[in-house]
């Protein structure tokens, strides 16, 4: 397993190790959020890496790029919110888990509508219509606030 910087601090740049060695991965690497690598980007990467370590041999850069895929992949896993998190378990069926994230989410922000209204949707699948209905009526009254 691949040792991956915990602290990413730098908007620009995914922190990751090669052995010993400290890389700065650009995310412009990266479409959007995804691991999905932009060609481009990658080969200019790459050649900054060669231009910096010559001795890098070519396999190595292509176990950095995988180990900046992975760095990626970690960071965008530690920064979901409890929202997102919950509709990843919903989309698998694990709508208890799913409502016990947004139950979570409410008592620590009694205000985010997009929990409300995950929170609605949960309860109207779990087959609790009228606590369903109050959850979307509270995630309405807040969109109206706005």
């Amino acid at each position: 397993m691949k040792r991956v910087a915990r602290s990413q601090d730098n908007p620009n740049f995914i922190k990751m190790y090669h052995g010993n060695l400290e890389i700065n991965v650009p995310r412009r690497m990266f479409r959007g959020r995804t691991t999905e690598l932009v060609p481009e980007e990658v080969e200019r990467f790459r050649r900054t890496l060669s231009a910096r370590y010559p001795w890098l041999s070519r396999y190595a850069l292509d176990e950095i790029v995988k180990g900046a895929q992975e760095a990626m992949a970690d960071y965008n896993e530690r920064t979901k919110n409890p929202v997102q998190r919950a509709r990843e378990f919903m989309a698998r069926g694990q709508t208890r888990i799913a409502l016990q994230l947004v139950e979570d989410r409410l008592i620590e922000d009694p205000e985010d509508e997009d929990a409300w209204y995950l929170a609605a949707e949960l309860l109207m699948k779990m087959g609790r219509g009228e606590e369903g209905f109050c959850a979307m009526a509270r995630a309405r009254e807040l969109s109206r606030r706005r």
